[in-house]
């Protein structure tokens, strides 16, 4: 008997109320009649992990992370989720399938989201930003840079994942690009005003404050083979790991693709690669 009454006490300290814990399951306490008595809501009991805001320099999203234990005893798979998807709680039958499943009653699944929101125990949130550049954060100028070593974590997508801060540089790799610059497979013709712009780009945020944005492109021309990729690959180095065969984009992406990579590569530079102009053109 003594074992029995453990097992079906009421467990309080995983949700704010009305939500409980009893017998591994979640349970809403509700008024029948002047007594207040548990109605199981599910067979296992979610709880809120962390609250994701995703911010792309326009708009903020918002993601959930739950994960769950089963009756058994089995821990469910941690999930992530929108915000439109943690409304609608399909996700349950998606996600977790037959142990995902909740009570056949009214509003059920939007009592399983609300205790899963009421969640006590310690919620992390975060925030992820999708853009590089200079932001204002809690009143400081950040750049953004997605750098596994920083608090702050940057997202990018594609082949824009090739951009990353993996050190800072030391005065070593300015005395390095000093002799690659006087001893390079470029001229300095070229190698100087491509230098200039790649080191411009970091200042266009500010630039852009005082009326003075840069408003141009720069166009590496010259014959197939004569290692203009090469050439444009080593200046997005620094600003991650480029080759000359993986730079950001080219002309064969589509023009809606190429605006988007460069709404978020913001102040730094990157590369729209392999131009073919048609015959009309001259």
């Amino acid at each position: 008997m003594a074992e029995e009454k453990i097992e079906d006490s009421i467990d309080e300290s995983i949700y704010e109320p009305p939500y409980v814990v009893k017998s591994g399951c979640l349970y809403e306490m509700v008024n029948v009649k002047d007594q207040v008595i548990p109605v199981k809501l599910a067979d296992f009991v979610p709880v809120l992990v962390a609250e994701i805001t995703r911010d792309d320099g326009t708009e903020q999203t918002k993601q959930f992370k739950v994960s769950a234990i089963y009756k058994s005893g089995i821990a469910l798979p941690e999930v992530t989720v929108s915000a439109e998807e943690m409304q609608s709680m399909k996700w349950l039958l998606n996600r977790w399938g037959t142990y995902g499943a909740a009570q056949p009653k009214q509003n059920v699944l939007s009592k399983i989201c609300h205790a899963i929101l009421s969640t006590k125990t310690v919620v992390e949130f975060r925030t992820v930003y999708l853009q590089t550049g200079w932001k204002k954060i809690n009143g400081e100028y950040v750049f953004l840079m997605p750098n596994a070593q920083r608090q702050i974590i940057v997202e990018l997508q594609g082949k824009l994942k090739n951009y990353f801060y993996s050190s800072k540089y030391s005065k070593d790799d300015l005395i390095y690009l000093s002799a690659m610059l006087e001893n390079s497979f470029a001229p300095q013709n070229v190698m100087l005003p491509l230098l200039a712009v790649t080191f411009l780009c970091p200042l266009n945020h500010f630039l852009k404050i005082a009326g003075y944005e840069p408003k141009f492109v720069t166009a590496l021309i010259g014959k197939t083979g004569s290692r203009k990729s090469t050439l444009a690959a080593f200046f997005l180095s620094f600003f991650g790991k480029f080759s000359a065969s993986d730079l950001p984009m080219s002309f064969h992406d589509t023009a809606n693709s190429i605006l988007s990579s460069v709404y978020y590569l913001k102040d730094v530079l990157t590369c729209i690669d392999d131009f073919h102009p048609s015959g009309m053109l001259h």
